[in-house]
């Protein structure tokens, strides 16, 4: 159905505005960030801690994108956290100049071609090796060539026509045995015309984007392999009654001619020499849907530009998980010290935690914090909070868990830069003694090479870590009635504790809460006595 501009531009600017709940091929969206996660960087966020941060809900969050591009281009970048403050500043500018409607309404237009599923496979193309070689079409022109000696030469000797005929049969049968796999190869090539155009648009906006100004030289690479790619389509628009009779012809000319064969084997060649003109244009235009995306997020949401030092400490004001409605903003501020968090379930801990990730992530992607104010220096981010058993690989919860920590502990001691360690109840799958003298080591080894947040619920742990760590805690308020939860950071240990009172606010039945009531006076005291006995012997 035919849209106006004006209708379509309605609709892109209503998408761009509150993006609409909607299916996200993740696989498909991540296709661009997996060809390219081998290649340097500075970091790259792992698939643990992208799945501890809602990795995938923040993504969906910010997903404003008009173009599959775009999408892929804003998955990578949310995974490729960069130490370049330049670069962030480049980007930060630009989304700044989407946020005016007339150069926003402009770029969605342009960007908006590449929004067929099939765009998602133009990242295929990037390395220069997308099409596969397929047999035959080496020798596809010689074959053509045979061919119309034996028809030429069969005015002669009429017997040539008798290898014309065994030529032709041959073509049939390598036209058709080939069809589906020369359709198939060039799949990823489906879209090149509609990036070539995108990035045609975009360049004559003449915007004041380097991304964009730089596009000019790749995209007379790319325009000449569009046209070739165009042949290959033409069949998939002559697909009606109406033009039967032009299919048919057009099928008596690919046989003939082997032209699939032909321009597929020509259409390989310059995919491998210009695929850095490709990639050039595709990350192009990608980046211009990125800062579009940024430019949605920031008027939806409240943020701040971070600031970049060389200082050791973080200085977090007003933070919040934009993933959580009406959350509650907190401030932090730390130096040399790193954080040990302490407070009950449901009390905040995690969800601060996911914050604080969430500032850093941002702040070294997209240039935007949400929070009302950021400073720290770069820091790769990585996290261990939502752990699981490895049933396929016979690992329990507590191995997975070592091994995982273990690997932080090699990243810091390689020293290749400084490290944000998200750290929630390590250890939990042990008992207490030895999860108690593990976590203390464990954290005093990671603290002097790196910034750490850890959560615990073992308070004995704050004593054994001053002064490298400061405490601070979440609490909550419980009546006979009710509970309620501040969700505010304070500073200091957590001095109660009201589990088996939340269990009584549960529920749970009277013998069970007194019964464990009892035992935990009786441990407490034991507790007690056991520390006087050993102060005694001390002095």
């Amino acid at each position: 159905m035919w849209t106006s501009t004006a209708d379509q531009l309605a609709l892109l600017e209503a998408e761009w505005r509150a993006p609409s709940p909607r299916f996200r091929n993740f696989p498909l969206i991540a296709r661009y960030h997996d060809a390219v996660a081998a290649e340097p960087a500075y970091h790259r966020l792992d698939d643990q801690t992208w799945t501890d941060l809602n990795g995938d809900d923040l993504f969906a969050l910010l997903d404003g994108t008009a173009s599959r591009v775009g999408q892929q281009c804003l998955y990578h970048r949310l995974r490729s956290p960069l130490n370049d403050e330049p670069a962030l500043a480049e980007f930060d500018r630009a989304a700044q100049v989407f946020a005016e409607p007339v150069p926003r309404g402009q770029a969605l237009l342009a960007l908006h071609r590449l929004a067929s599923t099939d765009a998602y496979y133009l990242a295929d193309l990037l390395a220069g090796k997308a099409l596969p070689e397929l047999a035959w079409t080496a020798a596809a022109p010689a074959l053509v060539l045979l061919l119309f000696a034996t028809v030429v030469g069969g005015f002669w000797q009429p017997a040539l026509w008798l290898g014309t005929a065994v030529l032709f049969l041959l073509h049939s049968v390598l036209h058709f045995f080939y069809r589906s796999r020369v359709v198939a190869g060039v799949r990823p090539m489906r879209q090149l015309g509609n990036l070539y155009r995108a990035g045609r648009g975009l360049l004559k906006l003449e915007m004041p984007l380097g991304a964009v100004r730089g596009l000019a030289e790749p995209l007379s690479r790319v325009g000449s392999i569009v046209n070739k790619v165009a042949f290959l389509q033409v069949e998939d628009k002559l697909q009606s009654d109406i033009a039967a009779l032009p299919w048919l012809l057009l099928q008596y000319f690919k046989i003939v001619l082997l032209l699939d064969f032909i321009v597929y084997r020509s259409c390989r060649r310059d995919m491998e020499q210009q695929a850095g003109a490709i990639r050039a244009v595709y990350e192009g235009v990608g980046y211009v849907d990125c800062a579009l995306a940024v430019a949605g997020f920031r008027a939806r949401h409240g943020h701040c530009a971070p600031r970049f030092t060389a200082e050791t400490g973080l200085h977090l004001t007003g933070a919040y998980n934009p993933l959580v409605p009406g959350c509650v903003p907190n401030d932090l501020a730390v130096a040399q010290d790193s954080v040990l968090l302490t407070g009950s379930n449901m009390s905040g801990k995690t969800t601060f935690m996911r914050s604080i990730g969430l500032s850093a992530l941002l702040a070294q992607t997209i240039a935007t914090c949400p929070a009302t104010a950021y400073a720290a220096p770069f820091r790769r981010v990585v996290s261990s909070i939502n752990l699981a058993d490895s049933l396929t690989e016979g690992k329990s919860y507590y191995f997975a868990e070592a091994e995982t920590i273990l690997g932080f502990i090699r990243a810091a001691e390689a020293g290749a830069g400084g490290y944000l360690f998200i750290l929630d109840e390590l250890f939990k799958g042990t008992n207490t003694v030895e999860r108690i003298a593990a976590t203390q080591a464990v954290l005093a080894y990671l603290q002097p090479r790196s910034l750490v947040v850890a959560s615990t619920h073992d308070g004995e742990l704050g004593a054994l870590l001053a002064p490298a760590f400061t405490e601070y805690h979440f609490s909550e308020t419980v009546t006979e009635t009710d509970w309620y939860f501040d969700f505010l950071l304070k500073p200091g240990p957590l001095t109660t504790r009201n589990a088996i009172r939340l269990l009584a606010r549960a529920g749970y039945p009277d013998s069970i809460v007194q019964a464990a009531q009892a035992l935990s006076h009786s441990l407490d005291a034991a507790e007690t006595g056991a520390s006087a006995d050993a102060a005694a012997k001390h002095f």
